[in-house]
Formats: C-alpha cells, structure tokens, sequence
C-alpha cells in the first residue's frame, strides 16, 4: 500500500565529488530502497526545481551567494570541503529545494520525507563541512515567511552538532533548534543553539535514548508546528566520522521518538537524511530508508488538517 505522504528526489542530487567519505550515491539508492518496497510509486516522488535566489537569500548573505553562483574558489566556498564546481554547487544547493518541498507538503497531511538534505553545518554567509546551503534554515524560513508555520522546531539529531542552523537563529523564539551530538567531535568550538546536548565518546542506545527523550520535552514545550527532523544515521556504531555507538535498532527507536511524538502532538514533520558516512554505505542506506519509511508510514495528522 502506498503512502499518504509524500518522498522528495531528485535525480539532481547525483554528483561527482570525486574520492571522499560522503557517499552522495546514498541519494538515490534511498529512494530505490523505498519505491522498491512499494511504499511509494516511482511516478509520486515529487521532484524538486532548482531553488531561486530569492529563496536561498532568506538565510544566506549576498556575497556568499554571488561565490556560489559563480563557483568561485574562495574563503567562503572552500570551506566546504568539497570540490568548489558549478555541478557539486548545484546538487548541494538543490537540497534547499527539496526540504522546502518536503516541509510544504507536511504541513499539508502530517509528515513527509526528503532522501536528501539536513545540510546544517552551511552558515548564512559561507560554507562549511560538506554543506553549501543550510537547507534547514531555508524551509524553516520559508515556511514563516508563507505564514504556513509560525513556529518551527529543528530537532537535529546528526553526530555533529547543527553549528550552522544554530547560528542563523541564535535569537530568533519562534524557531526552536536542538542538536544532540557527540561532544568532543567536529565542529569545535560550538555554537550556542537554544538546547545543546553533548554525549560523551561511545554513547550507546539506552544512554542517547536516554537523554534524547529529555531533550524531546523542550520540544514539546516550544508547541511548533512543524518539526523539521535532520535524522543523521551517522550515531551508527560503525560510523567513519561518528564516535557513538548505536545500534540499527536503536536508531529506529530514536525515530519513533521524534516521528511518533510528533503525531501524537498533532505536529507535521519532514525528514531530512543529514550526515551518514558508515564502512559500508548499505549501512547508511538502510539506517536512512528506515527513517524515511516511518515518516511515509506515519497516520495524517495535523492539528488542523
């Protein structure tokens, strides 16, 4: 049975970034995992269009966007990590696109899911740890400017902490961003966001679980309506840049936390994938899809739907 909600690709995320740890394939062989499933039809995944300037200009500088626009290698491209070239650029600033998309469509029946994005570590006016374009920042953004959410949570659950989505909103009520990370793990130092939760080296389930449901509550607190979920699978045991220690079974139990807490608060939500750079990307593919089916296999359920 196909779901009600809706997946957000795009065949635009496939880009050659040459030699790296990022596995920009694991795009697409998310989105195979889930067509193949029949949770959703190849034909209903919703494609997003290139994002205008106008669109990413909500949260990012003017001359950050000129460097992009023009691929130039300097201060604040580079520090992407990631070749600095027009195609890379695109694909990377697409994302913005799709997790607006996503965040549009969840406000509409309850929850969607975006096999891309969660791009966090992007500031507003320069690049930063394989992210271009703080996708995040801009949906949440949109969404308010649209007047379909006033308020809106970022639960970013990655092994790094959101350095970027807590920059562009230190300050700013109506958005509410929480990251829960591995403390002593990239980026250092760290930016102050309105709930900063460290866990030490090799945290495993019960202990991220642990602190994950207390962090939950000031979630619950902030009532937004609309939870935007980067959902990282990069907490895995056998993760490359990750120090934690959680299982498959304790990252789908993260998941539920966030996903069926948001249903039963009447709260819309769109996932995004976030970081995942496991031994095996099969790994990282399969920790992803999990994530994204619970979302499309989430009842509607918006307060006001």
């Amino acid at each position: 049975m196909t779901s009600p909600h809706r997946l957000v690709w795009s065949p635009g995320y496939a880009c050659d970034i040459g030699p790296h740890v990022f596995p920009t394939s694991k795009y697409a062989a998310v989105r195979d995992t889930l067509v193949g499933e029949g949770l959703v039809r190849a034909g209903d995944v919703l494609v997003p269009k290139p994002p205008s300037r106008a669109l990413l200009a909500l949260v990012h500088e003017r001359a950050y966007l000129d460097d992009l626009e023009a691929a130039a290698p300097t201060p604040r491209t580079l520090r992407s990590e990631l070749p600095v070239t027009p195609e890379v650029i695109a694909a990377f600033s697409l994302c913005a696109a799709g997790t607006t998309l996503a965040a549009r469509h969840a406000l509409a029946t309850g929850a969607a899911a975006h096999a891309g994005g969660g791009l966090h570590h992007a500031y507003g006016g320069h690049a930063e740890g394989f992210c271009y374009v703080n996708d995040l920042a801009v949906a949440a953004q949109a969404m308010r400017e649209e007047g379909l959410a006033r308020r809106v949570a970022i639960v970013d659950l990655d092994v790094h902490q959101g350095n970027g989505t807590a920059s562009l909103f230190r300050g700013v009520p109506e958005v509410f961003t929480l990251s829960l990370h591995q403390e002593r793990n990239y980026p250092m130092p760290k930016e102050q966001g309105d709930l900063d939760v460290g866990l030490e080296d090799g945290a495993g389930d019960d202990a991220y679980l642990e602190a994950l449901d207390a962090a939950l509550e000031a979630v619950w607190a902030h009532a937004p309506d609309l939870v935007l979920y980067q959902a990282g699978a990069d907490p895995f045991h056998d993760d490359q840049l990750g120090g934690l220690a959680l299982s498959f079974e304790g990252l789908e139990r993260r998941d539920r936390r966030v996903i069926d807490g948001c249903v039963a608060r009447g709260i819309a939500v769109a996932v995004t994938l976030g970081g995942g750079y496991a031994r095996r990307t099969e790994d990282t593919v399969r920790i992803h899809a999990t994530t994204c089916r619970l979302a499309l296999e989430a009842p509607a359920h918006r307060r006001n739907a």
